[in-house]
């Protein structure tokens, strides 16, 4: 059975879109496949479209995403003018510049999340940061997106996002977290004072487990939860047990926004935009 997408907003018809004004931007992780077609002469999005499912009855990961890649039009087909890949996985260590070398990626890897997986280790220089963010990837899904979109530039996603806090943070916070949310996990970003403090997955089943997860960062970073301003993106709505359930720990609680950055399409305004807002900024940061 062909995974079908959790989300398709598109135009009448997105394939018709000049290859040349587009850019494609396509998020991969462990349970999911976001991706976005980006008109840049217009700052427009001609298609978004999100696949999820649940990594322990689907299969195999790279197999699950040939299968979308094939299936999907605009994946298999539109020849983009840029293609930029996003790996959205958890073992991810950000190494201080004068520390790092090459042959420290898969010993530190190895030491933090273990040896038992011989997978591909990668490492990027952040933009703006005195980082190199080192990470493992699963080693047949990184030769399946180098053979699917030949001309890639890749990234990993606590890369970009640290790079969209830069271009887009117009304020930096005394106290700022921003989570992103996915329906099995959340990845938390924390500065104070825009030095980074944090960035980490954590999975969740309810709404006790994001809370004991949050309150026990506050207590760790000693952020004093009523002075903490948090930024919520990704799929989280306003009216359900998670936000209430934030709302009576946390007081300052915005949602992320893509201010005049991208054009929101008629398409796209069906839908709030904060589901899609860290998408949408990467596909400008890259």
């Amino acid at each position: 059975m062909p995974i079908r997408p959790d989300f398709d907003i598109h135009n009448e018809n997105p394939s018709a879109e000049d290859p040349v004004q587009c850019r494609l931007l396509v998020e991969v992780g462990a349970s999911l496949l976001t991706y976005v077609l980006l008109n840049v002469r217009g700052m427009r999005p001609a298609a978004i479209k999100a696949f999820q499912w649940n990594p322990r009855k689907a299969g195999p990961c790279d197999e699950i995403v040939r299968d979308i890649i094939e299936q999907d039009e605009i994946l298999s087909q539109f020849p983009a003018n840029e293609v930029f890949l996003v790996y959205n996985f958890p073992e991810s260590n950000l190494v201080p510049e004068k520390y790092f070398s090459e042959d420290c990626s898969r010993p530190v890897t190895n030491l933090v999340y273990g040896d038992l997986s011989k997978d591909l280790v990668l490492d990027e220089k952040i933009p703006w940061y005195e980082f190199h963010n080192v990470y493992r990837i699963p080693e047949k899904l990184h030769y399946l997106m180098q053979e699917k979109f030949p001309n890639a530039r890749f990234w990993h996603f606590y890369s970009l996002q640290l790079k969209c806090y830069k271009m887009f943070t117009a304020k930096e916070e005394p106290f700022y977290l921003k989570i992103f949310f996915y329906p099995d996990q959340m990845q938390v970003m924390i500065c104070k004072s825009g030095q980074l403090q944090l960035i980490q997955h954590f999975p969740y089943q309810d709404s006790k487990d994001v809370l004991f997860n949050l309150l026990n960062c506050c207590h760790q970073l000693k952020m004093k939860r009523e002075e903490v301003i948090i930024e919520l993106a990704g799929m989280i709505e306003k009216r359900s047990a998670l936000y209430e359930a934030l709302e009576q720990y946390f007081l300052n609680i915005r949602f992320d926004s893509m201010e005049d950055s991208i054009r929101i399409t008629d398409e796209l305004m069906q839908y709030p935009t904060h589901f899609f807002s860290s998408l949408l900024k990467m596909t400008i940061c890259v």
